[in-house]
């Protein structure tokens, strides 16, 4: 007996309804290069000891203050469109919602976050955060004409704000996921034949007058971790994962490592190398002085060890380049004054003064946690694990001096605009290195190789 039309009809409208109620999870996106991560790997849980849980403290009280006091001060809550305005697209209006989404995905994911002490439900918090990689991905140039990108410093807002989309892939409509991997490639593409800078040449000239290079060749390579980590069978992979090799090896390389003939990453170091960007004992130039706040960037070589780990691959070697020297220069070097790391104390001294102000401690005290991670703190007199609660303690006491959980008082404490979204980041690193070392997953590899260079190394010539 056929059906009649408005029988047709009703079984029509049925079902559609019955799909908005029940929505298929989503899956990789149409032609997506993606790979999810296998979060059903991670059964390590949440480590319980007194220095995980410390960090743990840190980054649930950033949470709070995002989800609170920051996220009514950028008037996101009367919006009511699918993807927000972010009012522009410089550094004030897309690195910190980046920071943010980052810190708060991992928050989740892991695990840390914490309904009763931020006060907001988690499906709040979820919401939240997916408007907001929404929201950075689409306004990105690669799917918004005229958006942000394209820029000096946009490759490490790319890597938190597609990191924060990775994590969350699963919950992305196809769309979205499309908006996030293209976000992503485009931002990996643009290193594709890019020659590293740096401070100082082969010969020994200095380039760039009290500022070296280390910090944004390391920030720059987290976009191309990030890209090889989370599409590991793209057709550019190979292009990308050779320019992050380069990009790390540079950003602390010494004047010495220019002539190293052992091999790394299958050449000799001194093909990898044209010029060096920190100085023979480790420490880094930066605004025109020594400066203890650039050591740190190592954590963004670094990166690449959380990326790589959760996606289920070894880490390349080149994440440690000369961390243990860095590191070193932090506790042992005898500046004019004395050490950067004081004994017993979590006040860190600047041997020619800083900009940004002295209250700053979030980088130094994920520095240690990696350290100790990783074991890069070998040639420091004194190791992570010792310097580890001096510092995190110390950022923990300046939150618990507010009630909606941020760190500085004052600007004169950190005069950096996006100082509360830059410890929200940084913190969600530190939990995320004691989350995946509890799970007993981290495994560093020579790989990959590349051929040798002939005749000329990558980099600027000298």
């Amino acid at each position: 007996m056929p059906i009649s039309r408005q029988t047709r009809n009703a079984r029509l409208v049925l079902l559609l309804l019955l799909l908005c109620a029940f929505p298929l999870p989503h899956a990789r996106a149409a032609n997506s290069d993606v790979v999810p991560i296998r979060w059903a790997a991670f059964r390590g849980g949440t480590a319980g000891d007194v220095d995980s849980l410390r960090v743990r403290a840190i980054l649930v009280n950033a949470n709070r203050y995002a989800l609170t006091t920051w996220w009514k001060q950028r008037g996101w809550s009367r919006q009511r469109d699918a993807y927000l305005s972010l009012g522009g697209t410089d550094e004030a209006h897309i690195r910190p919602p980046a920071s943010e989404a980052f810190a708060l995905a991992i928050s989740l994911k892991t695990g840390a976050y914490d309904p009763r002490k931020t006060g907001v439900p988690v499906a709040v918090a979820k919401e939240r955060t997916l408007r907001l990689v929404r929201s950075l991905a689409y306004r990105h140039r690669a799917n918004t004409p005229g958006g942000w990108g394209d820029n000096w410093q946009t490759a490490l807002w790319a890597s938190s704000a597609g990191a924060a989309g990775w994590l969350l892939w699963d919950e992305l409509s196809p769309t979205d996921q499309r908006f996030v991997q293209r976000m992503v490639e485009h931002e990996a593409h643009r290193f594709r034949k890019y020659r590293p800078p740096y401070y100082r040449t082969r010969a020994g000239s200095i380039r760039f007058p009290g500022d070296s290079k280390a910090e944004e060749n390391a920030w720059n390579g987290r976009i191309l971790q990030l890209a090889t980590a989370m599409m590991p069978k793209h057709p550019r992979k190979e292009i990308w994962q050779e320019a992050m090799i380069a990009l790390m090896l540079s950003a602390f390389a010494r004047p010495a490592d220019t002539e190293r003939t052992d091999e790394l990453h299958g050449r000799p170091l001194a093909e990898w190398l044209n010029g060096s960007n920190a100085e023979s004992n480790g420490s880094v130039v930066n605004q025109g002085r020594t400066h203890p706040d650039y050591f740190t960037n190592v954590t963004d070589n670094v990166h690449a060890a959380l990326l790589y780990t959760l996606a289920g691959l070894p880490i390349p070697e080149a994440a440690f380049f000369n961390a243990d020297v860095v590191y070193a220069a932090l506790v042992n070097q005898p500046f004019p004054g004395g050490t950067i790391y004081r004994p017993g104390s979590g006040e860190i001294r600047y041997p020619e003064g800083t900009r940004w102000g002295e209250k700053r401690r979030m980088h130094f005290a994920l520095f240690d946690v990696q350290a100790r991670a990783f074991g890069f703190d070998r040639k420091a007199r004194r190791r992570g694990a010792y310097w580890e609660p001096l510092h995190t303690q110390t950022v923990l006491s300046m939150q618990q001096r507010s009630k909606d959980g941020r760190t500085y008082l004052t600007a004169a404490e950190d005069t950096y605009p996006g100082r509360e979204e830059w410890v929200a980041d940084l913190a969600a690193q530190a939990y995320l290195t004691r989350w995946l070392a509890n799970q007993g997953r981290y495994a560093v590899s020579p790989q990959p190789k590349f051929p040798p260079l002939h005749p000329a190394p990558m980099g600027e010539e000298s």
